[in-house]
């Protein structure tokens, strides 16, 4: 059995590592948000392409201080190591383990927020979670449980294995002294609520300069052409959701709040949010809005709510 890691004592040590944080942030004049998405699961989906992988394709690197999906007083800057073709996170449970350590070893020096997306088809709106579990957990409500799979990450991954088929070598026992379950220190209503304050504020934007670009058409023709792209601006719904589930979605938000827990050198912020399973180009373009607002509202909490706290 692999050795278990101490959960970094609280209080002091958290409020030094988030002043640490901060002070990052302020000496840069810049937040720093990383963005990861999955690759297709074929074995569990009938789609052929994973839509957390093809919204990362459409987000900027840079989001302006003071705009609509910014309400800080930072800019935004926004890492996407798996938006290219064939760079998402695969399906597999020895992989994200792997995968999550090797990214914190890359980036924990430069990252303040962490932003995992996930595919959740069926599903019409975007979530924030608020709960990841470790591997052994059970619960009577999952899709586990559901499926006669008596605890999580028992569910064959891509590779068809389990967490528990992880080896020594790929980290297994690595959080055997963690709690079972952990959360963000973020707090997750707010920043669903923020979300759909910033693309509510999006969308009146966006009817107003469709309304503009119309009242100045004078060809009839042009006018009627525009009409169908007042759609685009209807609001994505962004929700809080009790937990990111028992499959790949669950192990990697797990994965990463505990090894942003376990490193001691400044704060890292963990989100999880699931997206839609629709993939036409309206589809994605909000997707894109919603996550965008998700980052838009974690900063903002991140930073300006702490001033007044």
């Amino acid at each position: 059995m692999g050795g278990g890691l101490e959960v970094p004592p609280h209080h002091v040590s958290e409020v030094q590592r988030e002043l640490k944080m901060i002070e990052d942030i302020q000496s840069k004049n810049e937040i720093t948000v990383l963005v990861t998405g999955f690759g297709p699961f074929p074995r569990h989906s009938q789609r052929n392409e994973n839509t957390s992988h093809l919204v990362t394709k459409l987000l900027p690197s840079y989001i302006v201080a003071q705009t609509t999906f910014n309400p800080t007083s930072y800019s935004i800057k926004i890492l996407n190591p798996t938006s290219a073709d064939g760079e998402y996170i695969r399906v597999e449970y020895a992989y994200i383990r792997q995968y999550i350590q090797k990214l914190y070893d890359t980036y924990e020096d430069t990252v303040h927020l962490m932003l995992h997306l996930g595919m959740a088809d069926g599903w019409d709106f975007y979530t924030v979670e608020r709960f990841a579990y470790q591997e052994g957990f059970s619960s009577s409500w999952s899709g586990a449980a559901r499926t006669g799979k008596e605890y999580y990450y028992f569910t064959d991954d891509e590779a068809g294995k389990t967490a528990k088929d992880i080896t020594e070598g790929e980290g297994k026992g690595m959080w055997l002294n963690m709690p079972m379950g952990l959360s963000p220190s973020l707090d997750v209503d707010g920043v669903a609520k923020k979300s759909m304050e910033i693309l509510k504020v999006d969308e009146t934007e966006t009817r107003l300069a469709i309304h503009n670009r119309l009242n100045r058409a004078t060809d009839h023709t042009v006018v009627q052409n525009r009409m169908p792209d007042l759609t685009i601006g209807k609001s994505a719904n962004v929700v809080p959701h009790h937990e990111a589930g028992s499959y790949c979605c669950g192990f990697i938000y797990y994965e990463s709040l505990a090894t942003s827990l376990k490193r001691r050198k400044r704060k890292i912020h963990v989100l999880f949010s699931h997206v839609p399973g629709e993939s036409d180009e309206r589809s994605l373009q909000k997707g894109r809005d919603a996550v965008l607002a998700v980052i838009g509202a974690a900063c903002h909490q991140m930073i300006d709510q702490r001033r007044t706290s």
